[in-house]
């Protein structure tokens, strides 16, 4: 990738440590820089509030046109605002929950909402409040919290019945929406989706108590249960090697935390994994330093594949034909047990197809630039 490309400058005004090359900073002030293109990228990757951040830590917010440092600003500022609100509604929602004695564990994004969490925190994009409840919690939590204003939330084209037993082994309940506030909740069952990768995950996770506003507590995980989580989820979940992807917002959160405590880096760390994802970890930690300047842990192995993987990366990154390539892949690895599936659906959900139809036709309609709902 081109040094001047959009996705590298901002990846290297990001960097955790070391400080960006002063070339690349001062490219930020070429009075031909592509500003359109750079902050199109940060939009697409939800770090446009970490730019603004990076920007005044670099002293580069005055030599920036008016109209991008305003922009860049006026994100920041939104972005914290909306943090706030989170945070007042997480406090409420763990004073709701803490008299039935549950304790919710905050996950993902839910952590950076905590002073100090770690440095850059407070300009993170958070979608959503991600808590895991102890076994048996779900459903208290859900009627109290649907005491506070929430309600599950209701889709354009909803889903017919799911096959038996779908539902209940899904690792966290249907998302709950706020009915006035731009706030939403997802109950944790566990961790992880996948459930030999949670068994592991939590069989070594360590939490403690943190007490937030007005007397409520909640559960935070140890640093390294943090990591290893961002870690699973991209792969699991974001399918990040299976289709080479890079998500940014994601990795700089793994970076700025692992930059803070080098000291959880260590081949314990790497031992609660399971063997297959051990490599993986070792690519991503590279990836981390390759985009984002993480100072590679000492302690751990380098791996041959993680310069392939990079490779890899880049080409879809930049080239739309790769990118098209890794996701046939990724569904043709996945139609063998859809396919399985397919009869046991259609005959206990005769929905099913019908629904994918609609959802489909409303997709190429929205794609086309018509009327979604035309379609019905």
């Amino acid at each position: 990738m081109s040094p001047d490309h959009p996705l590298r400058l901002l990846a290297d005004t990001l960097a955790v440590c070391p400080p960006p090359p002063a070339e690349r900073v001062a490219a930020l002030g070429a009075p031909d820089l592509d500003w359109p293109r750079l902050l199109w990228c940060a939009g697409q990757h939800l770090v446009t509030p970490s730019l603004a951040a990076a920007g005044h830590r670099l002293g580069l917010s005055e030599r920036l046109p008016a109209e991008v440092r305003d922009y860049l600003d006026g994100m920041r500022e939104l972005n914290r605002l909306r943090n706030r609100d989170l945070l007042v509604a997480l406090v409420a929602i763990a004073r709701a929950l803490n008299p039935l004695g549950i304790e919710p564990l905050l996950l993902k994004g839910a952590n950076a909402l905590l002073p100090g969490a770690y440095p850059g925190a407070a300009d993170r994009v958070i979608g959503d409040l991600d808590l895991a409840l102890p076994p048996g919690a779900e459903a208290a939590a859900t009627a109290a919290l649907i005491d506070l204003g929430y309600r599950p939330g209701v889709s354009a084209h909803p889903p017919p019945p799911p096959l038996p037993g779908v539902a209940r082994r899904a690792h966290h309940a249907p998302p709950l929406l706020h009915l006035d506030l731009p706030v939403k909740v997802e109950l944790h069952r566990r961790l992880l989706a996948n459930p030999r990768d949670d068994a592991r995950l939590q069989a070594g996770m360590r939490t403690h108590v943190y007490s937030l506003a007005a007397g409520a507590v909640a559960r935070v995980p140890d640093v390294g249960t943090r990591l290893l989580h961002n870690f699973l989820h991209a792969q699991i979940n974001d399918r990040q090697r299976r289709l080479r992807c890079l998500n940014l917002r994601q990795l700089l959160d793994f970076a700025a935390l692992a930059q803070s405590r080098p000291d959880v880096l260590t081949p314990a760390l790497l031992g609660r994994l399971r063997p297959r994802r051990r490599l993986a970890l070792l690519e991503y930690l590279a990836q981390a330093e390759h985009w984002l300047g993480l100072t590679y842990p000492p302690d751990l192995p380098r791996v041959a594949s993680a310069r392939r993987e990079r490779w890899l990366q880049e080409r879809v990154l930049t080239r739309p034909g790769w990118r098209r390539l890794f996701v046939v892949l990724d569904t043709a690895a996945g139609l063998p047990p859809r396919v399985a599936r397919l009869p046991l659906r259609l005959l206990l959900t005769p929905g099913w197809l019908p629904w994918r139809l609609r959802v489909w036709r409303a997709g190429r309609l929205a794609k086309a630039g018509g009327d979604p709902a035309s379609a019905h």
